[in-house]
């Protein structure tokens, strides 16, 4: 990772001499984009910056509404004009937990290539695009793993409980509760320290990843008794739902966040993919038990998206049912294994 003191010092100096910073990440921000724009934007305000504002491309879950007291934050399909507005006027541009400026959306995405002000990066996903000052490393569990890392470089004694619980947000989710993407001590010593600096660990797993709404239950049910597809002898699973299904389970957003992992607890299936009719387009959600199944080169061979190794997404803009036609053929074929 580029965490040499020369990058650090850079970057400290771009916040100094910033009266207005905006922090960016993706469009359908998790749990990670959420924890990691948070808990710098908490770190910055104790180090004296007031004009701070995130600006997300559309709605997070509701889920993590509770990190957001006293956090200015703009949703950009709520309100294009006002956050380009911001955008406009930052004299310093953060992106956090995205590798492509595509990742933001497209009323952004050329935007945010216009403008001057100096651009960083703070991320964990390969192959990023080219910013001003960059924190990159793909082994990171999160990007709210590298964010602790930075803000432990810059000034420990900023850090916070409140910090400290939007940080540990990341670290939990990206890692599914501490059971993947953390092969590494590091996420467990960040976890140690945050636990010391207050985070209170059930309380907050139970809000991020257990609480939930009658509905959204309902609706998970019907995904795994009616929607779950299983394919072993291609040790795949996959779910796959409409916008009328889930209209039908007053879907909002969140309800389908972890729902593709479920495919991953069938005995020899180790490649699994969640189907989902949006709006304004299909998405995609791959995850993956081996290295063997990259789901990262299929997702961005095959449905223009990408993500990491055992996890990643993508979209399309044909119907459900060509998407689904086209999932299965390539499942037949393992294409999924044969990507160069």
């Amino acid at each position: 990772m580029i965490l040499n003191e020369e990058t650090i010092k850079r970057f400290l100096k771009l916040i100094e001499s910033s009266n207005n910073i905006v922090l960016l990440s993706h469009f359908n921000p998790d749990g990670d984009a959420i924890g990691s724009t948070v808990g710098l934007y908490k770190f910055l305000r104790e180090y004296g910056k007031e004009n701070l504002c995130i600006i997300y491309p559309n709605e997070y879950p509701e889920n993590f509404s509770f990190l957001y007291e006293g956090v200015n934050h703009i949703i950009s399909s709520n309100g294009l004009l006002n956050a380009k507005q911001v955008i406009k006027e930052a004299d310093l541009l953060i992106y956090m937990d995205l590798n492509k400026l595509s990742r933001t959306s497209e009323e952004l995405e050329q935007y945010l290539q216009e403008q001057t002000a100096p651009t960083v990066l703070i991320d964990h996903h390969i192959n990023p695009d080219k910013f001003d000052v960059v924190f990159s490393e793909e082994e990171a569990s999160s990007t709210c793993e590298l964010t602790y890392k930075i803000i432990k470089k810059i000034d420990s004694s900023k850090l916070n409980k409140e910090i400290g619980k939007a940080l540990y947000t990341g670290l939990c989710t990206d890692t599914g509760s501490f059971s993947y993407s953390c092969s590494r001590r590091d996420c467990f010593d960040i976890a140690a320290d945050l636990v010391e600096l207050g985070v209170e660990v059930a309380p907050l797993k139970r809000q991020i990843f257990d609480l939930s709404s009658e509905s959204r239950l309902k609706l998970l049910g019907y995904l795994l008794s009616e929607k779950l597809r299983v394919f072993p002898e291609y040790r795949t699973a996959y779910i796959s739902v409409s916008a009328k299904e889930l209209r039908q389970f007053n879907f909002k957003k969140g309800d389908l966040e972890g729902v593709v992992n479920y495919c991953l607890r069938i005995e020899g299936v180790e490649f699994a993919a969640l189907i989902s009719e949006r709006q304004d387009s299909i998405r995609l959600s791959f995850r993956s038990l081996t290295p063997s199944i990259d789901v990262n080169k299929f997702a961005n061979k095959y449905w223009n998206g990408g993500g990491h190794q055992l996890a990643a997404g993508g979209t399309s803009k044909e119907s459900l049912e060509e998407v689904v036609e086209r999932f299965e053929k390539q499942v037949k074929s393992k294409l999924y294994e044969t990507i160069d």
